[in-house]
């Protein structure tokens, strides 16, 4: 169940954020945003966050990690062998 939320928020936070850097900046630095410079991926929620007060995606993409985490982790708890 950890992974489908390790995914989940993945997917639908990557396309989030790069819909934000090709609003903003275009298709062209959309690209490569992808291919060249991923860490610009990351600091986008951050951006949106403090630019524009929408703290949604912070706590999509970061959240979304932390609780699928914490999941993981105990199910390895029950399920240790």
């Amino acid at each position: 169940m950890a992974f489908v939320i390790y995914f989940a928020a993945g997917f639908w936070g990557f396309f989030t954020c790069l819909g934000i850097i090709v609003d903003h900046l275009g298709p062209i630095v959309g690209a490569v945003a992808v291919i060249l410079l991923p860490v610009t991926l990351a600091f986008t929620p951050w951006y949106e966050a403090i630019a524009n007060s929408d703290w949604h995606l912070v706590i999509l993409v970061y959240g979304g990690g932390i609780g699928a985490t914490m999941l993981y982790f105990i199910g390895s708890a029950i399920d240790a062998d």
